[in-house]
């Protein structure tokens, strides 16, 4: 009875410090090559649009009005310029446009855009604004100005 505890004991001992001597040096840590790799950070800008993109267009700029705190440098600078690739989802909430079919053409001067984009928070560094590539853009007609109503 005592040496099979004895020897129960012992393979759970070497069972321990067999997975201790296993583990991982760096505790996770990314070392060489690895440790560049960027760290997205998701960059929300709301505002209007300065410019009128033509159907060729790759980019268009607009006045940032609000961000979240990751767009915090654009907001200070005011204004961004916004590429648009081929993976960019475009949507104009406008008469005539058919939401997710919009291009960069659709897009017009003074419209309301909220821009998702994403970069690497080493970019962002020291209130750096980098280029922001779009990967969707949700656009919306301005709203037409309000007739005075006259009795």
């Amino acid at each position: 009875m005592r040496l099979t505890k004895f020897v129960t004991i012992a393979l759970a001992t070497a069972a321990l410090g067999a997975s201790g001597a296993t583990a991982d040096p760096g505790h996770g840590k990314a070392k060489g090559a690895d440790a560049q790799k960027c760290k997205p950070a998701n960059v929300k800008l709301t505002g209007t649009l300065t410019s009128d993109p033509g159907a060729s267009d790759t980019s268009f700029t607009m006045t940032v009005l609000k961000s979240n705190h990751a767009g915090k440098a654009y907001l200070q600078a005011g204004s961004a310029t916004v590429t648009v690739d081929t993976k960019t989802r475009i949507h104009r909430h406008a008469a005539g446009v058919h939401g997710n079919k919009a291009t960069i053409g659709d897009l017009a001067t003074g419209d309301r855009a909220n821009v998702k984009a994403k970069v690497c928070r080493t970019d962002l560094a020291a209130s750096a604004t980098p280029d922001l590539t779009a990967r969707k853009i949700d656009a919306h007609a301005p709203k037409p100005p309000k007739a005075d109503e006259e009795h």
